[in-house]
């Protein structure tokens, strides 16, 4: 609202010169009938005038207060390197400090809440003997698939003592081992099972359990 005063005031300003300059060449063209007026000149000092009064009106450019820094050198908040928390440590780093974050990996809720889910898939395991004494393939099947995703990531979680990108993901630890021993006694599991080779089946479960609980021991469940 403040910006429209100065603009309406140089377009009455323009405006009142055009009708002057028009005025007086009306009353040439009068006196001096024979005489063809230059108006062109004439509408451009008008518009000169205008443009000039409109200028004078407006209010400085915002870019007078710019503040501009390089790589970091100077006082610009447009750098990126100026973005940067004071109290972070890592320069190119434009998460906030560690010490601030709120998920802590080997926080024990969380560890508690995958040990629960962890619980609850074990005693869904334990409906496999009987669906293999039985020999009914698809409900063996049915039951490893939709548990084995969620208790594989629950159990990874616990062995790593944290989410990928925190914990401790090195494949080649013994926690690790034993995790995926565990892992492919399920799948031998399945495959045996598919394959109508229930024997298998449950030589294959009961060593799932064996390997199960030396996962359990490794990493103190």
């Amino acid at each position: 609202m403040a910006l429209r005063a100065p603009v309406l005031s140089a377009c009455i300003a323009a405006a009142g010169v055009i009708g002057t300059v028009h005025l007086f060449a009306g009353e040439r063209q009068a006196e001096v009938s024979f005489m063809t007026p230059n108006l062109r000149g004439e509408a451009a000092a008008a518009l000169a005038a205008a443009v000039l009064v409109g200028s004078l009106a407006m209010p400085a450019p915002a870019s007078a207060g710019l503040k501009y820094s390089v790589f970091g050198f100077g006082e610009g908040t447009s750098d990126a390197y100026n973005q940067i928390d004071a109290d972070q440590p890592n320069p190119y780093n434009v998460f906030s400090n560690p010490k601030d974050k709120i998920y802590v990996q080997d926080n024990p809720e969380y560890i508690a809440k995958k040990k629960i889910a962890c619980d609850e898939s074990f005693k869904r395991l334990q409906e496999l003997p009987p669906l293999i004494k039985t020999r009914q393939t698809e409900n063996v099947k049915s039951l490893l698939t939709l548990q084995l995703g969620s208790l594989r990531s629950n159990m990874e979680y616990i062995t790593a003592n944290g989410s990928p990108g925190y914990g401790d993901y090195d494949q080649s630890g013994p926690k690790w081992m034993k995790a995926n021993k565990f892992f492919q006694k399920i799948v031998d599991v399945k495959v045996a099972s598919t394959s109508k080779n229930f024997e298998k089946a449950a030589e294959e479960y009961q060593g799932a359990l064996a390997a199960l609980e030396e996962w359990k021991v490794a990493v103190k469940y």
